[in-house]
């Protein structure tokens, strides 16, 4: 059982294994290195320096491993059928989700052996399940996790023991009036599962597409150069600008990969219409979340009440996913175009300009009446903890997923903490990278001290107060708040 006045460490976004992209750059092999060297160097401080003389409770809040990435060509019991499998590899499942993480594992095996002996001094570890390691869902994946993590620990004193200290958490981490922490993918409709702890299509096994997951394999492999975490909000005009300024040639090849991520969505979509096998998708949702539920320590109620905030993943609507796709804009361009032709036919010429016209600008305030539609908007990730902190008692709210850093009070009270990520990419860049959350429990029950830290120089440190982190708002160095404060917060 873990101790309730354990000080926790939430980390996020590690993605190991996204250096296995077929053809992924020397710069993004090296971030996923870098990060990997930084991670290990954090757990073997943390393993033998305590606060106050408690233990610690490492949470990994999500993406630890980045099975989106990694090509799996063909299993024993399962080939390669389709082009599609031949080019791309296997799609996302159980049995391939075995063969990620062994072929992840494998590289990352010394880490594993620093988590093993992290866990042998007597801390314990949450690995929350996110949305490019779903597959952890599976029991089959976890328990190839715990083999990877005992066989990198094999030598280690208190092997056996460490191991009972590491669990796979399928959704969130609660602990009565301290915090809430969990991936947040849930809330971000391009990375979202309609049934998110019931993601795989009953009928194949195979993981139902999101665009985030079809724009990896298709548009991430065709510009493997690029960091995909840079590149995520470009939007369909980004992607082409970009491919024209590398020639035709590769302009056509994007265009083709394009169309294969067009085509992934839509047959999402029709999924999504499949009565019997969206229903099973429903039921094994619900059981899992009574399950989840009771294991979290919070009534089924609450947790269908949490669940209601995810987003629908845009898959679903024909609107949302014509709008991300900019078939509303290439049917109003066909539109006007088509109407600015009938009416040089079958009217005088005067009368045909003063038509196009007007229907040239009836274009233009439609368009911008659409407006844009960011699919990777993160507000929802900044409400949501509101509403969140309305159902559970969680003075502090944690999310991963938008690598991100952020520390931000709640109108209501508390806080809400993005432990941003370990990847030190384009996006967020090395300052903003090695972030993670710091929360010690009060000993008489009060409010939990909360720290935004980051790693840095061989110890974790403050994160830079001055940090311009995104709309306006700055970490805070250390938060504990007074509860009969109005306002909710005090910093400190």
């Amino acid at each position: 059982m873990v101790s309730s006045l354990a000080n926790i460490l939430v980390v996020s976004d590690l993605h190991f294994g996204e250096e296995l992209l077929p053809g992924a750059s020397i710069e993004r092999r090296h971030a996923v290195d870098l990060g990997a060297k930084a991670f290990r160097e954090f757990l073997r401080y943390h393993t033998v320096r305590r606060r106050d003389g408690r233990p610690w409770r490492l949470v990994i809040a999500g993406d630890m491993f980045d099975f989106m990435s990694v090509f799996v060509p063909s299993l024993p019991e399962r080939p390669a059928k389709t082009a599609d499998e031949r080019r791309f590899g296997l799609s996302r499942g159980i049995a391939s989700g075995v063969e990620r993480l062994r072929l992840i594992c494998e590289i990352h095996r010394p880490l594993l052996a620093d988590l093993g002996r992290f866990a042998a001094a007597g801390h314990h570890v949450d690995i929350i399940v996110g949305n490019h390691d779903i597959e952890l869902l599976a029991p089959e994946v976890a328990e190839e996790l715990k083999r990877q993590i005992q066989i990198a620990s094999a030598d280690l004193p208190g092997a056996a023991a460490a191991l009972t200290r590491i669990e796979v958490v399928p959704w969130f981490v609660y602990i009565p009036g301290v915090a809430w922490i969990e991936h947040g993918h849930v809330y971000d409709e391009g990375c979202s599962f309609e049934f998110n702890l019931a993601p795989m299509d009953p009928k194949d096994g195979w993981l139902v597409y999101n665009a985030d997951y079809a724009a990896v394999r298709y548009l991430g492999s065709a510009v493997p150069d690029l960091d995909p975490h840079g590149i995520e909000e470009w939007g369909f005009w980004g992607y082409m600008r970009y491919a024209m300024g590398q020639g035709l040639s590769h302009m056509g090849k994007l265009w083709l990969a394009y169309a294969r991520f067009v085509k992934a969505l839509f047959s999402a979509r029709a999924l999504h219409q499949s009565f019997k096998r969206r229903d099973r998708r429903r039921r094994e949702h619900r059981t899992r979340l009574g399950q989840v539920a009771a294991n979290g320590g919070i009534t089924v109620e609450t947790a269908s009440a949490i669940d209601r905030l995810a987003r629908t993943p845009l898959t679903v609507s024909w609107r949302r996913l014509g709008r991300m796709l900019m078939l509303d804009r290439f049917g109003l361009g066909i539109g006007l175009v088509v109407t600015i032709i009938l009416l040089f036919i079958l009217l005088p010429v005067l009368w045909a300009l003063v038509g196009s016209a007007l229907s040239v600008l009836a274009a233009a305030g439609i368009t911008r009446w659409l407006g844009r539609h960011m699919v990777t908007s993160q507000l929802p990730m900044r409400a949501v903890p509101q509403r969140i902190r309305k159902l559970v008692d969680a003075p502090v709210v944690v999310f991963g997923h938008t690598h991100d850093p952020r520390w931000q009070r709640l109108r209501s009270g508390g806080v809400y903490v993005n432990s941003g990520t370990w990847l030190p990419a384009t996006r967020p860049g090395i300052r903003r990278c090695f972030t993670h959350a710091f929360i010690s429990p009060s000993p008489s029950g009060g409010t939990p001290h909360v720290e935004l830290r980051q790693w840095r120089e061989g110890t974790s440190q403050i994160f830079d107060a001055g940090a311009n982190i995104g709309a306006g708002v700055t970490t805070i160095p250390g938060f504990a708040w007074d509860q009969t404060d109005p306002g909710g917060a005090g910093a400190r």
